[in-house]
């Protein structure tokens, strides 16, 4: 196993041709995207039950009235935990501490630029029948401390999922993204792509 920090791993993910993925990795990349919002996220395992995550997301719309328009920039990272039960079932957990960079408007007027720094908390399940297919379903919250409300910042969120694995190294997903507050409950802009590396 490479002895690599979790960003010094990032160019193994193009050259290496030793990229293996197992049933619940957590030694991967994922780049994913959905409706004005897309993320890099990045798994390192530091034990057989702990893992380190740091994520970068970019959104165009957070918003939660239609009279205002916002974006952010959110920047990561966290400890998680893991439990497998058998080869098929996993429960995991964990927190993250977020910083996010906020430009608004409302009515066409500038609102001052916000930062702000909070925590996350996430819990899930992950199930894997084959090494072709894992589904995944997670909760996550948010505790943002910003002066306006936004959806994607101050809600929680519930994903559903699955991944298809190309081969030992390379995966494709496809989720659902439902915030709790937003107006409809179900849109075409909650369905989310996702592109995964495994390594060693």
């Amino acid at each position: 196993m490479f002895k690599v920090s979790t960003l010094a791993s990032i160019p193994l993910l193009i050259v290496a041709p030793t990229l293996m993925a197992e049933p619940f990795n957590h030694n991967n990349a994922q780049v994913s995207y959905r409706a004005e919002h897309w993320a890099l996220n990045v798994e390192r395992a530091i034990t057989e039950d702990f893992y380190i995550t740091g994520f970068y997301h970019h959104t165009g719309d957070i918003a939660l009235s239609p009279t205002v328009k916002a974006k952010a920039r959110v920047l990561g990272a966290g400890l998680m935990t893991s439990t497998n039960f058998g080869h098929m079932t996993e429960f995991y957990a964990g927190a993250n501490l977020t910083q996010n960079r906020i430009k608004s408007s409302e009515n066409g007027v500038g609102r001052p630029d916000e930062t702000n720094f909070y925590p996350s908390v996430i819990a899930g399940i992950k199930l894997s029948s084959n090494e072709k297919f894992e589904a995944d379903f997670n909760v996550n919250h948010g505790f943002s401390d910003s002066q306006y409300t936004y959806g994607y910042l101050d809600s929680t969120s519930f994903t559903l999922g699955g991944k298809y694995f190309i081969d030992q190294a390379m995966a494709l997903g496809l989720s659902y993204v439902w915030i709790k507050d937003q107006d409809k409950a179900i849109s075409g802009d909650n369905i989310e792509l996702s592109f995964s590396l495994y390594f060693e």
